[in-house]
């Protein structure tokens, strides 16, 4: 049986901190390996383009060498601050309590090699936006890879947002469906979740049916003793959830993905318009 991990995905902007922070949480209390992931994607540099294309082809050889030259430095910079993201990211963890890191510098785009690496991932825990939005004021923007991450790797993925606090409470968005079930399952088998008090949340009218669920599924939790309370909810979907982890000083939301009904549409409707951009706490997705 291969060794599992919790994959961090950093980059070295703000997010990264938190990602870093969530991610030692999730190791110390499960304890399982925290690896640290930096991908070094060289199309993402805007002064990494191959210019070489446009000089035509009675370009001087001497000036096509010191594009490649160019190039190169460039790419030892790259590689070089790859390892420093890497040695920071390894001292925090470390600062965080968490007695074994491993690092993980990889070339190339950073949804495949992550598609490399899914047989030895537990969890993926990721930022909210990267790079080019690292100036942005608007906090609800979402970076483009995270989306393309979600849909490809069948893993628990945690999206986090730029500042850590340490989890005490967990808001399940229950409605029953296969991929509900799957998220709870995996609540009440990780031992990360055992200390924390979970809310049940269905956000619709309520019917014999949806309660008699979300009772069995109190039922469950409580067998793997976990503290869990029932609420239904009413409005817009995103906007009551978020209202709900706002007012309650709920740690993080959890859902499963590619579930039915009114969770089916949020997360396939658009995850980023839908979920990630209206809930400003973390969320936990359970594919």
């Amino acid at each position: 049986m291969e060794t599992k991990n919790i994959l961090c995905c950093i980059n070295g902007f703000k997010p990264s901190e938190a990602v870093i922070d969530y991610g030692s949480w999730l190791s110390k209390k499960t304890n399982i390996t925290l690896k640290l992931f930096h991908a070094i994607d060289t199309q993402n540099h805007t002064n990494d383009a191959d210019l070489s294309g446009s000089i035509g082809l009675g370009a001087r050889e001497d000036l096509l060498e010191e594009f490649v030259n160019t190039e190169h430095e460039q790419n030892k910079l790259l590689q070089k601050r790859g390892k420093l993201i890497l040695e920071a990211g390894q001292e925090r963890a470390k600062n965080n309590g968490v007695s074994e890191v491993d690092q993980c510098l990889r070339k190339g785009k950073v949804v495949e090699n992550i598609m490399e690496l899914k047989d030895k991932i537990s969890v993926a825990v990721i930022g909210r936006y990267g790079e080019k939005h690292q100036d942005s004021h608007d906090k609800s923007v979402v970076g483009h890879k995270v989306e393309s991450i979600i849909r490809s790797l069948e893993k628990p993925v945690l999206i986090v947002t730029e500042d850590y606090q340490e989890p005490k409470t967990l808001c399940l968005a229950f409605d029953g469906s296969d991929g509900a079930k799957k998220a709870l399952e995996f609540v009440a088998r990780n031992a990360s979740f055992h200390w924390l008090s979970v809310h049940l949340v269905f956000v619709g009218p309520e019917s014999d049916k949806i309660k008699s669920d979300l009772n069995d599924a109190k039922k469950y939790l409580e067998t793997a003793s976990i503290a869990t309370k029932i609420a239904f909810l009413e409005g817009d979907v995103g906007t009551s959830l978020n209202d709900y982890l706002t007012s309650n000083d709920i740690s993080f939301l959890c859902m499963g993905a590619f579930s039915h009904s009114w969770l089916r549409d949020l997360v396939m409707g658009s995850l980023t318009s839908k979920i990630l951009s209206l809930v400003t706490k973390p969320v936990l997705l359970v594919r």
